[in-house]
C-alpha cells in the first residue's frame, strides 16, 4: 500500500529528497520542522484518485488542460418553482399598470420586479451556462459563457503565482432554516493571498476533481491547507 510521509507540525507532504532513511529524520520544506519518523502515525495514506464526476468534462494535452462544467444539473428545483411563481404573481399588476397608465403602481412594485428579474436571470444562467477552465504552463483562465453572472468573475492567473489548491465547503443559502452547502476551489498564492477560482459547485467530488486535475497537470504537490475538506 502506498504511504506518504507528512509533517506532524503542518501536515504537508514530505518529498523523498528531504527524508534521511539512515537517521530516520525528515525536514519539512513548508514549515522547516525537523522530526523523527519512527512513529508509524507519521505515515498516512495518499489521497485516493478522484474519477470524473457527472457534470464535468475534462481533456488534457501535453501543453494544455481543459475542464468544462455544465451548471444545468445543479439547478435548484425549489428556486426554479419559486422564481416562476414570483414572476407570475407580478404579471397582473404590471399589465394593469401599463394599460391603466398608473405609473405609481410600477413604482410601488419596483423592488419586487427587480427581485423577480434577478431570480429569472440567475435561473436562466444555470440552465444555459458552461464554465470553461483552461490551464497551460503559464496561466489559468476561467470563463463563464454565454451569460455573465455577478459574483462569478472570470479569472486570469499566472501559474508561477500559485502555491497550492484546496477545496472549501461553505453555506450558499438556507432552505426552511437548514443550510444549503456548496463547494469552491481556492488558490493559495505564494504571497499568502487567497483567490477563489470557482464556486457554486453542489457536489464536493466536482471541486475535488478540479483540484486534483489542475495539481496533477501543473505538478503541484498536494499539501494540507487549513479549512479544506478531506478527500
Amino acid at each position: 500500500m502506498d504511504r506518504q510521509l507528512k509533517c506532524p507540525n503542518c501536515q504537508s507532504n514530505i518529498p523523498a529528497s528531504d527524508v534521511n532513511i539512515k537517521e530516520l529524520v525528515a525536514k519539512c520544506q513548508h514549515c522547516h520542522h525537523v522530526f523523527n519518523f519512527t512513529d508509524k502515525n507519521y505515515a498516512v495514506k495518499k489521497r485516493p484518485e478522484m474519477i470524473m464526476p457527472a457534470g464535468i468534462e475534462s481533456f488534457s494535452l501535453l501543453s494544455e488542460l481543459n475542464i468544462e462544467i455544465s451548471w444545468r444539473k445543479s439547478v435548484n428545483s425549489f428556486l426554479t418553482f419559486f422564481t416562476i411563481l414570483w414572476n407570475l404573481f407580478l404579471v397582473p399588476f404590471i399589465l394593469f399598470a401599463i394599460f391603466s397608465g398608473d405609473v405609481m403602481i410600477l413604482v410601488g412594485i419596483s423592488l419586487h420586479v427587480l427581485i423577480g428579474v434577478s431570480l429569472l436571470y440567475y435561473t436562466l444562467v444555470c440552465f444555459v451556462n458552461t464554465t470553461y477552465i483552461m490551464v497551460n504552463h503559464y496561466r489559468i483562465l476561467v470563463e463563464h459563457k454565454p451569460l455573465r453572472l455577478p459574483f462569478y468573475p472570470n479569472r486570469d492567473i499566472g501559474v508561477h503565482e500559485i502555491d497550492q489548491l484546496y477545496t472549501h465547503e461553505y453555506v450558499a443559502s438556507t432552505t426552511n432554516g437548514k443550510p444549503d452547502y456548496a463547494y469552491a476551489v481556492h488558490l493559495k498564492l505564494k504571497d499568502k493571498s487567497d483567490i477563489r477560482l470557482i464556486k457554486g459547485l453542489k457536489n464536493p467530488d466536482q471541486a475535488l476533481y478540479i483540484e486534483q486535475e489542475i495539481e496533477s497537470f501543473l505538478k503541484i504537490e498536494d499539501k494540507a491547507v487549513k479549512g479544506e475538506i478531506p478527500r
